[in-house]
């Protein structure tokens, strides 16, 4: 099965840039870059904008892919979705380097890497920068002298030159790089030789991302370290049985982090580096496997304090990593994703979210162990796990996600209790088009003041489905979870703040969807930015798809070759003002006219994607104004922001009208009735509260058996913006789906019209 992400490329919901937790011209978090013909000045805008909050899905070399969800100023959210379910290979390491740049590295290629795979092919904060528009990893690859430039298992060369070449691989072609990697171990392995002694391409000397490498990342002598007598400092590493392991260590200087940060590479069991004197860290999750080329555990094996006043030494040793990573659930649950997190900040108080990081991640139910520590002298430790399992009971579908308390220290008990009293409870309905794979998955991650990151994975969840979610509330109780139902779509929760011995509910993907925006608590992708939003003359309004809950946010799913075609026009006054072809955004800047009438027409067309059958096509007419002056309610309150925001030029959320249906059916957005409801929803864009105020006016909606060449008013009750309508299916409509046309208008004139094509399915049996 190829796994569902969110895309940062392929347009769907507009300017989607995770989602969460994370995923073409868009994606959850942030318009795309500005479509080719903008002017250049309109392009850098944009990419400005990208910046705030966006959210990527990249590529790794081995085919598996990572969803990464920036924002300027909110935490960051990693989700992993491995290319494979096959028992052994859903683990993952991760670091983050001073720099900031993250690397997710899969088990089976860590022996690997810094060896014939450089570490650059990992780091997927710089693979998120990237505009490409297709699932290809740009690769390089290096010769020994004589050898011949051949293509390497599960790449593709493009050019050859001297002794290097240039080509990529794909996620299809990566998986057969990482069956050879397995092949490769499990010979090891069965020889009695350490993991990774057999070369993995023959006269290769290197495989990695175009550009600088990332191998040489200790201090540079020429620079401030040449101001310091420097210390030789040696690493020994062990694996779980007492051999020489391989692998990555991340070495910190605590005194000032930005005198050394580095994952060095550990070879046969032995780095040596050169260190000023003074206080270090560090932390190495290793990794063992079998004769079979399985990862059989994971082990992050850390030293919270090291003095080094000369020549020094330190062993990191699997087997002291004693303490597993576990759970103990009110009923019983298998394991589905473990992940133990170790965050390292220096004497200096630098921000958590930029500290030194490393992360041993399993995404089935591979053992994760770690070895007691006690809390920093110097500096601080940010030391967070997460467990997460379903339910055994098939009848009475269930699962867990918990969190382990934020601590400065690693305790000896590494187990996650919770009683029931201590959990809250969210009855999660999973939908799904009729059409689309009943393979889904699911994603959570709990977000945690001080930790620099939230670290999930895509779980597989058969929908559709009602499943109770039984989720921890320490640490404040802030989780992001997506649900990915199919290969097509994919929605974001944003962060919901859960409250133990609470119940919540959940829908996903429940109909019809829509093109539009939300009703936001925190940002609506998970982040803090604003989706609809001027400040300073600079004008951000990005749509999604919609669903029933209010806060949810959908997008495409990276790279799976399913046609489709967006585009948006921004009109003030009647005049086209910004074209977008390719996203469901406008952004433009210059717009200072208080009195001027804006016109956004977004269009979202899926109808050449094999895997949908419902909301074929949506169009989306939004009218409105300019906040007034004197409407502080749709000031943007703190922490959120905009673009062009300052402390002269508040940001203010956009008067947008925005619409929800709820419809009568079941788990396929399918309804069995003759005589049809549907909940209706009229509202106005809001983030962290703030909005328009102004009172809806009218609502209309109507209906169409005719793939809209003719439609008939449904009958609406309700006011205020709650209202309920109703109409007939008829016997003529059995086996077809019919469109929908919602109008609305608020008592300032802003206005939306939304019409969406093969909303939902009539049985073609109906009661």
């Amino acid at each position: 099965m190829r796994t569902p992400l969110l895309s940062t490329r392929s347009s769907a919901a507009g300017a989607l840039a995770l989602g969460i937790l994370v995923t073409a011209t868009a994606t959850l978090g942030a318009p795309a870059l500005a479509a080719e013909g903008v002017p250049p000045g309109k392009v850098a805008v944009a990419k400005a904008a990208v910046k705030a909050s966006d959210s990527r899905t990249v590529t790794l070399v081995t085919g598996d892919q990572v969803t990464v969800t920036t924002s300027e100023s909110g935490p960051q959210t990693i989700a992993v979705h491995p290319a494979s379910s096959a028992a052994g290979n859903g683990s993952f390491l991760s670091f983050q380097d001073g720099s900031g740049d993250r690397y997710v590295i899969p088990a089976v290629a860590q022996p690997y890497v810094g060896r014939q795979l450089d570490l650059s092919l990992f780091d997927v904060t710089a693979a998120a920068r990237s505009t490409a528009t297709d699932d290809r990893v740009p690769v390089t690859v290096s010769y020994a002298k004589g050898a011949r430039r051949t293509a390497p298992t599960g790449l593709t060369l493009t050019s050859t030159g001297g002794s290097s070449a240039h080509g990529y691989a794909t996620a299809a072609s990566g998986r057969k790089l990482a069956r050879l990697l397995k092949q490769r171990i499990a010979a090891d392995v069965r020889a009695g030789h350490r993991p990774g002694s057999t070369a993995l391409f023959a006269g290769v000397t290197s495989v990695a991302e175009p550009g600088p490498t990332a191998a040489a990342s200790t201090p540079d002598a020429s620079g401030s370290a040449a101001k310091y007598k420097l210390n030789i400092l040696r690493i020994t590493a062990e694996d779980r049985s007492g051999a020489a392991a391989t692998g990555q260590v991340l070495v910190t200087d605590t005194d000032n982090a930005a005198m050394m940060s580095a994952v060095l590479p550990v070879d046969d069991g032995i780095e040596k580096v050169a260190v000023p004197s003074g206080h270090y860290s560090l932390a190495a999750p290793m990794v063992d496997f079998d004769a079979s080329g399985n990862v059989t555990a994971q082990s992050l094996v850390t030293v919270t304090d090291l003095d080094v006043t000369g020549p020094a030494s330190t062993d990191l040793d699997a087997r002291t990593a004693t303490s597993q990573v576990a759970a103990g659930t009110p009923r019983p649950a298998t394991a589905d994703f473990t992940a133990a997190t170790w965050a390292r900040t220096d004497a200096t108080g630098g921000s958590v979210g930029a500290a030194p990081t490393a992360s041993a991640i399993s995404t089935d139910s591979t053992p994760v162990y770690v070895n007691a520590q006690p809390a920093a002298t110097v500096g601080k430790v940010a030391y967070f796990t997460q467990w997460s399992g379903h339910g055994t009971d098939t009848t009475d579908p269930y699962r867990y996600d918990l969190a382990g308390q934020l601590s400065d220290e690693v305790a000896a008990d590494q187990r996650i209790t919770v009683t029931g009293k201590q959990v809250a409870t969210v009855r999660q309905r999973f939908v799904r088009d009729p059409a689309a794979s009943p393979d889904g998955r699911l994603t959570s991650g709990q977000l945690a003041p001080g930790l620099p990151a939230a670290i999930s994975a895509g779980v597989p969840q058969t929908m559709p489905a009602r499943v109770t979610d039984y989720l921890s509330t320490d640490n404040g109780g802030v989780w992001i979870q997506q649900s990915f139902p199919g290969t097509s779509v994919g929605f974001n929760s944003g962060f919901r703040t859960l409250v133990a011995g609470h119940a919540y509910t959940q829908d996903w993907a429940r109909g019809p969807i829509g093109l539009g925006l939300g009703q936001y608590t925190s940002g609506p992708f998970g982040g803090s930015d604003c989706s609809a939003c001027i400040a300073d003359g600079t004008l951000l309004a990005f749509l999604t798809l919609t669903d029933t809950e209010p806060d949810h946010n959908g997008g495409t799913t990276v790279y799976d070759e399913q046609p489709r075609v967006s585009g948006a026009q921004l009109y003030r006054d009647g005049t086209l003002i910004d074209d977008e072809p390719g996203n469901t955004a406008a952004y433009v800047d210059g717009q200072t006219a208080p009195d001027a009438r804006y016109r956004l027409i977004a269009d979202q067309d899926f109808t050449g994607d094999t895997t949908l059958s419902q909301s074929s096509t949506l169009h989306t007419e939004l009218t409105f104004g300019l906040p007034s002056a004197s409407d502080t309610g749709s000031l943007l309150p703190d922490p959120f922001t905009c673009e062009g925001q300052s402390a002269t030029t508040p940001c203010a959320v956009l008067p947008m009208l925005t619409a929800r249906f709820d419809l009568a059916a079941d788990d396929l957005n399918t309804s069995h009735r003759t005589a049809q409801t549907m909940g209706l929803d009229i509202g106005h864009v809001t983030v962290g509260g703030a909005g328009s105020r102004a009172a809806i006016t009218s609502a209309s909606a109507q209906v169409s058996f005719d793939g809209g060449q003719t439609w008939q008013d449904a009958v609406l009750t309700g006011s205020d913006g709650t209202y309920r309508a109703s109409w007939t299916n008829p016997d003529s409509a059995r086996g077809t789906s019919p469109a929908l046309r919602v109008t609305a208008e608020d008592a300032d004139g802003n206005a939306l019209t939304e019409t969406v094509t093969h909303a939902y399915t009539v049985a073609a049996t109906t009661s």
